[in-house]
Parts: C-alpha cells; structure tokens; sequence
C-alpha cells in the first residue's frame, strides 16, 4: 500500500486574481462552488498528522484569498507539519508576512517567468503583476521569510533565463525552480510553447552548470530526464538529491474541492476527502494510480505531459 508523501501541495483554493495563460486550474477571481470549509480543512490536518508529518505547500489559486489561511497554516504548524506556502505575492503586505512567519509559515515562492514587467504581465495576464510580485518579495525580505522564485520555462523565456536567475539572485532568493510547461488547463492552449527535446536539453545542460556555479539553490520540476545532465558530484559542494518525477510517490495534491491527484498537472482523480470522512492517508494508500506511480520509473518523460497529450496509459488510468 502506498504510504502518505511527504509532501503534500494542498490547493486551499482555485480563486486567483491573476489570468495566468498556462494556469492548471484555468483559475478566476470568482467564487468557487463545494470549497472545502475550515473545518473540513482542519479534519484533513488531524487525519494526516496520525500517520506523518508532511511538508504542507499552501496553494492555489491565491492563498491569501482565503480569510482563514492564517489559522490553516497556525494548526498545521502547531501539528507538526512545515509549512510552506506558494503564492503570487500581490496580496502579501509587511504585516501578512509578519503574520506568517508567526504562524510558523516556513517559506515561500512567487513566480517571476520573465525578467521585465511587459514580458512576465503578458504571460500573467494582468497589468502591474511584475511590479506586485517585486514589492510582495520585498515584503518577506524586511520579514526575514526565506522565499523560491518559480519560473515557467517556454518558448517564451528560454533564451532569458541567465536574466531571471540574476534578478532572483539580485532580490534574495534562497532558490530558483524551473518549472518545465505542461499543457494542462489553460496551459491547453499554449501548447506549441513547449520546448522541442533540444531546446529542452539545452535548456537542462544550462540548468545543470547552474546548479554547480550559482550562489543560490536551483532545480527543476515537471523535467524528470534533467537527471543524465546532471554534472559528477563535487566533494567541495555535493548537490542535493535528485529523485525524478515525484507524482504519486514522495508527492500528492489535494484540490480545493478535497479530490486527490498524484499531482496538480496530472488531472487524474483518486478519490474524494468527502466520501471518507477526511482521511487522506486512507485515499492515498487505497488508491491503485498511486501504486502504479510507485512503481514506475521516475526519470522517464513527465507523467503530466503524458497524459495531457492523450497517451493511453495515462489516460485511461482511473481510482
């Protein structure tokens, strides 16, 4: 049976300000019908915390949207957990990071996919989100909140990346993950912004000379094949542990709704928090997708983009 990850990304809900072109959730500032309650998020918590003590990734949509994300992040601290939260930063001010780092909020990420403001507000959607994003990381910079920059990689800002690495060094960040596109959601309809397999080879190689020679930590999700250019360990600075693809293994998601995927890109239901009492360790170790994701070989071609290209072993794949 599979066991609980350890690390959960919790969609606490799919509003967003932001009309972000690659969006999983196709998200919007309106209202979402069936959201989960506080209490039911708070039940979810103590069923978790009987069995593990995962890394809790505070998600959307925007967080901050929900009036109680403070005392989600409080009880889920308090319980054990560490708790991160990914978030796009416009509605971050001194005060709400200061109350986060109260509340035991460990870190977070923002998104920068460009290194302008005409570029990244194209891709985002709206007008001044560069500009919103710059001033919620200066927030949690004078609050002492380490924060990741994450970074959509496309045919739209490949050749730009040394530029967005310099501006996360530059604004403080502790890490910069590279997020490879996958066309899911609204991401459907920018799916010829997809790297080729060279251009994504390149785009790894870089990634991986930068993982040796950058002052800040960098990695890379939704590309398990970055592992062959990964470069030979150096003694005087070993890099951490690279594991592939962790959908369904050491990873899950929870939608805002209480349905569990193996991921937030692979849209494959595996059961309802609802239909058994809010036992999300009883979902992941009854489901067979996680099982077979356990099984499978971590560093082939992402299992999201897989599926969102229709390929059957993915698609036909069910609780």
């Amino acid at each position: 049976m599979p066991p609980m990850p350890h690390i959960l990304a919790w969609e606490v809900t799919r509003r967003c300000g932001l009309k972000c072109q690659h969006c999983r959730g196709a998200s919007t500032a309106g209202s979402y019908d069936n959201e989960l309650s506080t209490s039911e998020c708070l039940k979810t918590i103590d069923s978790i915390t009987r069995v593990a003590r995962p890394m809790i990734i505070l998600t959307g949509g925007e967080p901050l949207m929900r009036t109680d994300i403070l005392d989600l992040a409080g009880y889920a601290t308090r319980s054990g957990c560490r708790v991160v939260m990914a978030t796009c930063g416009h509605l971050l001010t001194s005060v709400i990071a200061e109350k986060l780092k109260s509340c035991g909020v460990m870190a977070l990420s923002i998104s920068l996919d460009a290194a302008t403001a005409a570029e990244h507000d194209a891709f985002r959607g709206v007008t001044g989100a560069f500009d919103a994003s710059i001033r919620g990381l200066a927030c949690l910079k004078a609050a002492g909140l380490p924060f990741q920059i994450n970074t959509t990689v496309s045919r739209l800002n490949a050749r730009d990346l040394p530029r967005i690495l310099d501006l996360a060094v530059e604004l403080g960040a502790s890490t910069i993950d590279f997020f490879f596109l996958v066309p899911t959601g609204r991401g459907a309809a920018i799916a010829d912004l997809e790297l080729d397999t060279d251009e994504r080879d390149n785009a790894l190689r870089w990634i991986a000379t930068m993982e040796r020679t950058s002052p800040l930590r960098v990695r890379t999700t939704c590309a398990p094949q970055y592992q062959q250019f990964r470069l030979p360990d150096d003694p005087s600075r070993p890099s951490p542990p690279f594991h592939g693809c962790l959908g369904g293994r050491g990873f899950a998601f929870l939608s805002h709704t209480g349905i569990l995927q193996p991921c937030g890109f692979l849209d494959i239901p595996c059961g309802d928090l609802r239909s058994v009492d809010y036992d999300l360790p009883r979902l992941v170790r009854e489901s067979s997708v996680f099982e077979r994701m356990q099984a499978s070989n971590p560093y082939d071609e992402c299992p999201a983009r897989k599926h969102a290209r229709g390929n059957p072993a993915f698609s036909q794949c069910r609780h």
